[in-house]
């Protein structure tokens, strides 16, 4: 009879069959490393004492009339595997990258770098190279891993712009693409140099954020819930918007960063990993669940997979709101005030929107170095769609008036103003800011016009104190936007670099109160000891 082999940890296949044997060869065959092993007749997996006593190496049992089990399977192909680092260095050569300014390729093409903004200051598991030029300076350059951080690895594998160069502002929210927080940042960081900014905003990772900040002058802590509101004064516009984002809901968020911040013209990179809703089709339908005129504000320009350093995951890199031909049906002029209706009689209603149609709008605009009070003339017959309200912000000196402006006299008054507005109070000073340069709300029971805000949660303290009718939804945040883009032309006082050093300041200032005392943590424990 031939003889067959099988795996030691297939042996409880067919251990009744080995009943069949004789008396010698069933104790040779129940025998391993020389100890007895017990067969039950009813039950054909191994008992509790071959578990025990299976070694863990290879081992045959011969059986008669066995099949050998099937083949194991074959490895996955190369395409799709994560290859290893390599173990040793080579001595490289570094030049300027051919398409990305403030990036550095090795000669060889295979390892991407940055010149350190920090002489000698680097993260754990860095590899900086020092290299002497023909003048004597020597600069300081990090290597960019692709293994730990994966927009290295995008750039690697064919992304043809990623727009971040030396002297822009990029904006980074959730950033969740690298092995350790901070890797990514540091890099963006070395990128921009001295004349850029790095707004980084996240509230899971502040200590490590506050550190990093400290170390590097272009950073600006952010230690924040994803909530543009609580962080308008910190930021200015922006070039590029990055995120990374880690849960399906960040998405969006990262959508109403946008509308805040990111520039007319400017850039979008996006990470979509494989647990967020969009990663099914690569990210092919980031904003597939916003309302068909979105679609239009973000042109998707190209999709980069990362294999072989990573498996389902991609960036992509796209525009923001180009002004170009686009398709007069998709831009719907949909209403925008949703508040509830005044009922004037059983059948009679109006609508605030329809009250306030004819009425003078003035804004509220807050920044790092103060608050200015403007007017928008002809602004509530804008249409409702990004094209009309790009076209009515590039005529700003046309139709955008100021009023008045009031800086703050110090960091710590910016924080005071800060730390009201994220809790829903109007700031003393502010409100006698407004009383003061507007004129009378109301005469005979109507409001005399309407104060637009980027805060709704504002606005509310607003007209219990004042009677000021306010306005706070998306279309005053796209117009508001335009007064961000033009800041320059609106306060007169504010030099080149003032409104940068003043926004670092206060952040740093409301990162160190986050750290000390973290108000978002306070309520709950505060609820649990009462219910208790």
């Amino acid at each position: 009879m031939p003889i067959r082999f099988c795996w030691a940890s297939r042996v409880s296949v067919n251990l009744n069959h080995r009943l069949s044997l004789g008396k010698s060869e069933r104790i040779r065959g129940n025998m391993i490393n020389g100890r007895p092993v017990k067969i039950s007749k009813n039950n054909s997996r191994p008992s509790s004492v071959y578990s025990k006593f299976a070694p863990p190496e290879l081992r045959y049992l011969i059986f008669k009339g066995f099949n050998p089990p099937p083949l194991p399977s074959p490895p996955a192909p190369p395409s799709i595997t994560v290859p290893r680092r390599p173990s040793y260095r080579k001595s490289q050569i570094i030049v300027p990258h051919d398409r990305f300014r403030g990036v550095y390729v090795s000669k060889d093409r295979t390892s991407l770098y940055t010149k350190n903004l920090v002489p000698n200051l680097s993260n754990d598991g860095d590899v900086v190279v020092s290299v002497k030029d023909d003048d004597g300076t020597v600069n300081e350059y990090r290597e960019w891993d692709p293994y730990r951080s994966k927009f290295a690895a995008a750039i690697l594998c064919g992304a043809e712009n990623i727009w971040i160069e030396p002297g822009c502002r990029v904006l980074v929210i959730c950033s969740r693409d690298d092995e350790q927080f901070g890797i990514t940042i540091s890099h963006i960081s070395d990128i921009v140099g001295p004349g850029g900014m790095v707004y980084v905003v996240d509230h899971k990772n502040g200590m490590t954020l506050a550190d990093i900040a400290e170390k590097r002058f272009n950073i600006v802590p952010i230690i924040c819930f994803n909530v543009p509101e609580h962080y308008r004064m910190l930021i200015n516009m922006v070039d590029v918007l990055f995120a990374a984002p880690n849960e399906p809901g960040e998405t969006q968020v990262a959508y109403i960063n946008a509308l805040y911040f990111l520039k007319t013209g400017g850039h979008y990179v996006l990470f979509v990993q494989a647990d967020c809703i969009e990663s099914r089709s690569r990210g092919d339908a980031v904003f597939s669940s916003m309302i068909r005129p979105k679609e239009f504000e973000f042109k998707r320009k190209q999709r980069v997979t990362l294999e072989p350093f990573d498996r389902d995951h991609a960036y992509l890199f796209g525009d923001f709101r180009t002004i170009e031909m686009v398709d007069p049906s998709c831009l719907v002029a949909l209403k925008f005030w949703t508040a509830p209706r005044l009922y004037r009689g059983d059948r009679e209603h109006v609508t605030i929107y329809e009250q306030l149609w004819d009425l003078p709008v003035y804004l509220l605009f807050e920044s790092s170095c103060g608050y200015a009070l403007l007017q928008a003339h002809d602004m509530l017959k804008v249409e409702r769609n990004y094209l009309a309200i790009e076209e009515y912000i590039s005529r700003f000196d046309d139709f955008f008036e100021l009023i008045a402006y009031q800086p703050f006299k110090s960091t710590d008054e910016a924080l005071v103003h800060l730390n009201a507005n994220c809790k829903g109070i109007v700031y003393k000073q502010m409100l006698d800011f407004l009383v003061f340069n507007l004129p009378t709300p109301m005469e005979g029971g109507k409001h005399c016009y309407s104060l637009a805000l980027v805060s709704g949660g504002i606005s509310e303290d607003i007209i219990n104190k004042t009677k000021i009718a306010c306005q706070a939804n998306l279309f005053h945040v796209d117009i508001l936007r335009g007064v961000r883009m033009h800041i320059d032309k609106v306060i007169n006082d504010i030099k080149p670099g003032d409104l940068e050093k003043a926004q670092l300041d206060l952040a740093r200032s409301y990162c160190r109160q986050k750290l000390i005392s973290p108000d978002e943590k306070k309520p709950k424990k505060e609820k649990r000891q009462i219910s208790g």
